[in-house]
């Protein structure tokens, strides 16, 4: 109970204020109200995508497991969404709430796994370094990763239990090496990098088991699963598509692994240090396949990739905590007196918990997200604003325009709220790239953040595009400016303020709100 206790509070406390909303938590919210609104898992080149030219970015369970779970408490109609900045916090609480439970469940699953694979007491301190430690506030956001998590981390134990004495029947076995295999596949259905754990899985089986067979009834929900995703491309007859979207995933570059792990060292040098030498210890004193297995094929698959970012290695998250609580332990052995060797691994355990608390404690006090919500409230206050006026130039009655409608133009982390949320009619357009002759509706609202015309056309820099955008900012009417307020992170050069800072890349810290409710987008600036 102390671990799920502990958990509790660090990972529900304040979730509607930290952390700062990412852009990818707007990304997979928006895939997941697509699913919500019946319109399907895979998304097409019109709706508001990050890259339009690469479809299929991700496989489909992670929507659809948010989709399934919200939608089954009526989210997010049972909460009467509207546009006070009160609703709208609502509304993002709800996922977040739930990845707080999720993390609950991580922090017993860990336990039990350490139990289970060493002894209680590893158990203990692994878990309880998972539940405090300011490494883990990282899955508190609304990624793919802390919902795969469970899933891998419930089909680990699995594969443990088959030792259990009750089961060493093969007939037993069967539903629980089939249940083991329908989680990783799971896991694997939300973000391929996963399939780097199957050598894991797959051996902890084999050497419970000694059995090729289950080994084989194992693999196949694993592979199965997982290919679902293609299948529907095919399906769709948008194969060609899906294979370039994975290849553009495979040949994205950023700054790679080494560069993930100095962030993930700059929120926690503690548990990311001792973990790193705990590992190496296992690793090499100890030779524990369990955590090489867990630990090297996952590094190995991230260093293959061109593009990785540091919520990436989430999943060796349990790992590392295994690691720091082996080392602890480990030390007590060096002292003769048997008293020492029972009470220090907890003294050790209590000190770097308290650590862990207190800062974890400062950044969950925090709060980051209200310019989102500012954002969307005012931009959804001008929509409706819009919506409610007549144009009465009979320049634009004509039977290709919407005159109730609204185009609106900005950022697609800030649109997906107004068009799942709260325009349940689905009478406006939505649109976060410009290209010439799109826009059909009389009335036009721009949520102008940084670069906007650069990032409105980045895939169609065609003259008329920017022409006619510029023009059409140019005469837009100002109606309010939204600012981050940067005092909301204090004393931004010591730590533990100092681990936020430039953690993500660079998000719009300004943006204006801007109308245009009578221009004739359809003629050229220039003519």
């Amino acid at each position: 109970m102390i671990p799920l206790i502990l958990s509790a509070y660090t990972h529900l406390w304040n979730i509607d204020g930290f952390p700062s909303i990412y852009r990818d938590e707007d990304h997979y919210m928006r895939k997941a109200m697509h699913v919500l609104r019946g319109l399907g898992p895979q998304e097409g080149p019109t709706e508001l995508l990050s890259y339009p030219q690469t479809t299929y970015t991700h496989p489909y369970f992670g929507q659809l497991f948010l989709a399934s779970v919200l939608g089954s408490f009526g989210y997010p109609d049972s909460l009467n969404p509207t546009t006070t900045f009160t609703s709208i916090k609502e509304v993002f609480m709800v996922p977040r709430l739930l990845m707080g439970l999720l993390a609950i469940l991580d922090t017993f699953l860990l336990f039990k796994i350490a139990e289970r694979r060493y002894n209680m007491t590893i158990g203990l301190i692994a878990s309880v370094l998972f539940a405090v430690m300011p490494l883990t506030w990282i899955i508190r956001r609304i990624w793919l990763e802390p919902v795969q998590l469970p899933f891998i981390l419930a089909s680990i134990l699995l594969a443990l239990y088959i030792t259990n004495p009750n089961l060493t029947e093969k007939r037993k076995s069967i539903p629980i090496v089939l249940l083991s295999g329908t989680l990783l596949g799971l896991a694997i259905f939300t973000k391929i990098p996963v399939v780097s754990l199957i050598p894991l899985v797959g051996f902890m089986i084999y050497s419970n088991s000694k059995n090729f067979k289950l080994i084989g009834l194992w693999i196949i929900p694993v592979l199965l699963i997982p290919l679902l995703w293609p299948m529907y491309a095919i399906s769709q007859g948008e194969l060609n598509e899906w294979i370039t979207s994975l290849y553009w995933q495979i040949e994205r570059q950023n700054s790679g692994l080494f560069s993930s792990i100095e962030k993930l060292f700059s929120i926690d040098p503690i548990l990311v240090g001792f973990s790193f030498i705990g590992l190496a210890y296992a690793v090499v004193r100890k030779r524990d396949l369990f955590l090489i297995l867990w630990f090297v094929p996952f590094i190995m698959f991230q260093l293959a990739s061109s593009y990785l970012q540091y919520w990436h290695l989430i999943p060796i998250y349990p790992a590392l905590c295994i690691g720091c609580a082996i080392l602890i332990t480990d030390v007590s052995k060096i002292f003769r007196s048997q008293r020492i060797k029972k009470l220090l691994p907890y003294s050790l355990l209590t000190i770097i918990g308290m650590y862990g608390i207190i800062v974890t404690t400062i950044l969950i006090s925090l709060n980051l997200t209200s310019f989102h919500y500012e954002v969307i409230s005012v931009l959804g206050n001008e929509i409706q604003k819009a919506n409610k006026m007549t144009t009465e130039s009979s320049s634009y009655n004509n039977k290709d325009n919407n005159i109730h409608g609204v185009t609106v133009l900005g950022n697609n982390y800030f649109l997906w709220f107004p068009k799942y949320i709260l325009d349940k009619n689905g009478i406006n357009e939505y649109k976060n790239y410009y290209h010439h002759g799109d826009i059909k509706t009389n009335k036009i609202v721009l949520a102008v953040g940084d670069d906007f015309i650069d990032e409105m056309t980045r895939y169609n820099k065609s003259s008329i595009n920017i022409d006619e955008l510029s023009v059409l900012l140019y005469r837009s009417n100002f109606t309010s400016r939204l600012e981050e307020n940067q005092s909301a992170l204090p004393h931004r050069n010591t730590y533990p303020f100092s681990s936020l800072v430039d953690l993500d890349p660079i998000a719009t810290t300004s943006v204006e709100i801007r109308t245009n409710l009578a221009h004739d987008v359809t003629k050229h600036p220039n003519r």
